[in-house]
């Protein structure tokens, strides 16, 4: 796989898609059927812009020495900058913050593959702009606490192979947490 010319990054949203359900090897079931949705032209359902970053990425970073392709960053960085001119927000703005949905997948469905952090792009600072635009303290700041929430769980815990301690992880410690602070 030439990495220079390899395509790593599939966009959706907007009315169309780089890709569609036959792709499924590929894009992974999740991001092959996002593209059908988002794609074709009989469906046309209104499906959130995003992207997808291949299956071939996770091959080629094993194959690799755990190095990711040159061109992937710039790819994405393309992504997201389609993304934000469709939604007409920007990531990280402190008054229109676009927010994303990270979610995990593969190229066939396996138990323990719905890894998701929502809300990854909210800060100390972006948080503010989402109070303005909603109207809704409350609202701005559970999201937000979601974020930190799914971040230690999906990202510090469980991608770093930590183990639960006693079978509790991060997040149900951090749920307990906010449950005595009520």
């Amino acid at each position: 796989m030439n990495q220079q010319s390899s395509k790593y990054v599939y966009q959706f949203g907007g009315g169309k898609a780089d890709g569609n359900e036959s792709m499924k090897n590929l894009l992974g079931g999740k991001g092959a059927n996002l593209a059908e949705m988002a794609g074709h032209p009989s469906l046309l359902l209104p499906v959130p812009p995003g992207f997808t970053v291949t299956t071939d990425v996770c091959t080629y970073y094993y194959q690799h020495d755990k190095k990711y392709p040159e061109d992937l960053i710039r790819q994405v960085n393309t992504a997201l900058s389609d993304i934000e001119k469709i939604m007409n927000r920007k990531y990280g703005d402190l008054t229109n913050p676009l927010l994303l949905s990270v979610r995990s997948g593969a190229r066939k469905s396996m138990p323990g593959m719905m890894d998701t952090v929502l809300n990854l792009g909210l800060n100390d600072e972006t948080v503010k702009g989402l109070i303005q635009q909603t109207g809704n303290e409350r609202f701005a700041y559970d999201s937000y606490r979601r974020l930190v929430m799914m971040y230690a769980d999906v990202v510090m815990e469980k991608a770093a192979g930590i183990e639960p301690y006693h079978g509790k992880g991060i997040r149900k410690i951090l749920e307990e947490k906010l449950e005595h602070l009520k």
